[in-house]
């Protein structure tokens, strides 16, 4: 969904409605089935799997969707990962995704390489 923003389009509110329930899905899906009751998603320890979970769950976060609100075991897992790592060097791993939605749209020149592949991915 950041691609269609970072070149100025508009996204088609079907697909942004799909998508944030497919979302919502996903991270019902994260919580129940691969962190259920855990410190983190495969035992007491952070893990490689909390680490690429987090980045994946950040870039809704980047585009401004509250993927936390109405979670509060999620809210504490990656509240706990991001403790882990270190607060500075999380925000340090994740300050493009969360710049993401604050940036500029692409050049024209970029856009205009890049427009074909993310029309045939969003239609």
């Amino acid at each position: 969904m950041m691609i269609p923003v970072f070149l100025g389009e508009q996204v088609p509110s079907e697909t942004l409605t799909a998508t944030l329930a497919e979302l919502d899905v996903n991270l019902q899906v994260l919580e129940d089935k691969f962190l259920q009751d855990k410190a983190f998603l495969i035992g007491p320890r952070i893990s490689l799997a909390d680490l690429v979970a987090v980045t994946e769950v950040m870039h809704p976060v980047g585009g401004g969707c509250p993927v936390f609100e109405g979670r509060p075991k999620l809210a504490a897992w990656y509240h706990r990962v991001e403790a882990a790592v270190g607060k500075d060097l999380f925000r340090e791993a994740h300050e493009v995704i969360l710049k993401a939605k604050d940036s500029p749209p692409a050049d024209l020149i970029s856009k205009q390489k890049l427009m074909p592949r993310v029309l045939a991915m969003i239609q």
